[in-house]
């Protein structure tokens, strides 16, 4: 088993090749994960690359292998954006993989780029494992609000607001659950997890957001955005 980049108090980060490092893992309770969309551009005016950013099938290689390592009855979380998501549908289907709950619309508080049209939101496609998933907020919107993203050179051009992330951990798990995060940039799901009290681990290729989220979670006050 790879050595831990960082380890205490029930989370675990480590720095690799999420494609190498899932089949190690024991079982989680939770997927929340934010992949490279594969569009291929820069992100923002510090025109920020991600790795594996060529085309979407980092996506269906992350889904095969967590299947095996998400529990029976649980679901996963993933991020797309709408040219994506038709691709991450279809595949899924013709695999059967998992059985897809809800796709949720992300409303970004943040304006982006673009001639002609600027996007504001994102999507989130809601998966199952075999008996379904836990559902703790019967009143969970399928439109979703996101914090406003205080972008800079030292964040990950993808980050998530932590309330949001806090919002959907604490709907699909339970306390002492184990949240995975396998495209981790800088560490917010681990993050949220960890104010929830549950157990977190997450996987991340660049070392620059390794070393970012473990700063972040040895922090005892915590600001998201």
């Amino acid at each position: 088993m790879k050595k831990p980049y960082y380890q205490h108090n029930g989370i675990t980060i480590y720095h690799g090749d999420c494609l190498e490092i899932m089949p190690q893992l024991e079982p989680v309770d939770l997927v929340v994960t934010d992949p490279p969309y594969g569009d291929g551009v820069g992100y923002g005016r510090h025109n920020k690359t991600i790795v594996n950013n060529e085309d979407v099938s980092i996506n269906f290689a992350a889904m095969k292998l967590i299947g095996p390592i998400l529990k029976k009855g649980r679901s996963l979380y993933i991020f797309t954006n709408w040219k994506a998501y038709p691709e991450i549908y279809e595949h899924n289907r013709s695999e059967a993989i998992f059985k897809i709950k809800m796709l949720l619309v992300i409303v970004k508080n943040n304006f982006g780029l673009g001639y002609g049209f600027r996007n504001q939101y994102e999507l989130c496609v809601v998966m199952e494992n075999e008996g379904g998933g836990v559902y703790n907020n019967k009143g969970f919107s399928n439109v979703q609000f996101m914090d406003h993203i205080r972008h800079k050179a030292s964040t990950h051009p993808h980050q998530k607001g932590g309330h949001l992330l806090k919002s959907i951990i604490n709907h699909s798990s339970n306390t002492g659950d184990t949240v995975l995060d396998v495209f981790m940039g800088t560490g917010t799901v681990l993050t949220a997890a960890k104010l929830l009290n549950r157990k977190a681990i997450g996987i991340e290729m660049e070392e620059k957001y390794c070393e970012l989220a473990a700063n972040r979670l040895q922090q005892e006050v915590f600001k998201f955005g």
